[in-house]
């Protein structure tokens, strides 16, 4: 992955972090891709902008109000990244404390995100990424 396409991605995620979804959106592709780990509740593969942000809405809503997320690690893996993600919050139908970690592998084409595919471990994010 070039330099440049790992600054698109850590770009990506501050702006996800910091709730700019204006610079999120200008930083996808149309056709962005998004599948979620069947270990978690919103499983899915979302598809386009539309699904993209719908997706991710219902996803963060799961959170609460006082959802944060931080890049843990971004990982040169040649043609993509690995990236590990932690997000917390408190559970709104629960109220419990959730402390979700996930590892996304990242495609770049032509200058914007592409495909972001979820998995629980690093392990299978790394070998999904070769």
């Amino acid at each position: 992955m070039t330099p440049e396409d790992l600054e698109i991605v850590r770009r990506g995620y501050a702006a996800f972090a910091g709730g700019d979804m204006d610079t999120l959106r200008g930083l996808l592709a149309p056709d962005i891709e998004w599948r979620t780990t069947p270990e978690v509740p919103f499983l899915g593969t979302y598809r386009g902008l539309d699904e993209f942000f719908a997706g991710m809405s219902d996803f963060t809503a799961s959170f609460g109000d006082d959802v944060t997320t931080d890049v843990e690690e971004i990982i040169d893996a040649g043609e993509r990244a690995v990236v590990r993600h932690r997000m917390r919050g408190q559970g709104t139908d629960s109220g419990a404390p959730v402390d979700l970690v996930l590892w996304q592998v990242v495609s770049v084409r032509d200058g914007k995100i592409a495909r972001m595919h979820d998995y629980l471990t690093g392990d299978e994010a790394l070998e999904a990424a070769r």
